[in-house]
């Protein structure tokens, strides 16, 4: 047992070195800090994202002070902290980790110096088996709520889905929701099977987050740009189509390679095919896998 459970612990470990090695650039260049620019992103309200390498970082800046929600690697810190103070001054205060991916948590030691972090329990346990820096050090099973900047900033569990310790963070007061890697939107999903993900999930966690969103929110995606309601809706519907379609190919006992030749995916990537880190077969592969 303790031979199968470092089996596991050594893959889970690889499949994170593999994520970040491969999600976006090599890990050549993502070392080479210099060659990237923050973005910052106004959003509404409190709220705006920095854009740089790796996840989307929400931040919240008003009376109270700054809040940051994931912190993309480490060896960006320097040029990150330069992105708050322009919105802000004075360090983060909070940091919340939408789940453990290193393109999301690889900053933490460093903001973790005076932020306080928060994750859900599994995020942080993942983190922990991978020897990450900055752990959290407030975690939950269903969520939280931060009364912050003048608005009450919910974080909400979402099970089961990109991974099996994602959060939402949704700025009720100014009308904005963090999604983290529940939502890619420029191209097909990274669904982490190995990580407690599953397909089914994801699409049950984002129906029950559309019907309760106003239809004037505006959705900051773990990748991409942010949008409003009917993107996302778009996004439910590629991903209920497919997986639905999969189900019926699995009924009927065909493989991957069947699917795809049979054009699975085809009408759909026109519109979310052309993200390098998850072609429409890695895609195709972790629908089945979160079928089976």
């Amino acid at each position: 047992m303790r031979g199968y459970t470092a089996r596991m612990q050594r893959s889970r470990l690889a499949l994170s070195v593999s994520f970040l090695a491969l999600f976006g650039v090599s890990l050549a260049r993502a070392r080479n800090s210099q060659e990237v620019t923050i973005e910052t992103v106004p959003v509404r309200g409190a709220v705006s994202y920095l854009v740089g390498r790796g996840g989307n970082i929400g931040v919240s800046v008003g009376p109270d002070g700054v809040l940051v929600v994931d912190s993309q690697f480490q060896d960006l810190a320097p040029k990150i902290e330069a992105a708050l103070a322009g919105l802000a001054p004075g360090a983060a205060r909070f940091l919340v980790n939408t789940h453990h991916h290193g393109d999301h948590t690889g900053g933490n030691a460093h903001l973790a110096r005076s932020a306080v972090v928060l994750a859900h329990e599994n995020a942080r346990a993942r983190m922990l088996e991978e020897k990450a820096g900055g752990l959290p050090v407030v975690t939950y099973a269903d969520g939280v709520t931060l009364h912050w900047n003048g608005e009450a900033v919910r974080l909400l569990h979402v099970p089961g889905a990109h991974t099996d310790g994602d959060t939402v963070v949704w700025f009720t007061g100014s009308n904005v929701i963090h999604l983290g890697d529940l939502y890619f939107e420029l191209g097909y999903p990274f669904v982490d099977v190995q990580s407690g993900g599953n397909v089914v999930g994801l699409i049950e966690g984002l129906e029950r987050l559309l019907a309760e969103l106003p239809d004037d929110v505006r959705i900051i995606p773990g990748h991409g740009k942010a949008t409003g309601k009917a993107e996302l809706a778009a996004y439910l519907v590629m991903l209920n189509t497919i997986t639905e379609r999969v189900r019926s190919g699995l009924a009927a006992k065909k493989d991957v390679e069947t699917l795809l030749r049979e054009g699975v995916t085809k009408d759909f990537d026109e519109r979310w095919g052309h993200f390098d880190f998850v072609p429409p077969r890695k895609f195709v592969q972790s629908v089945v896998d979160s079928l089976r």
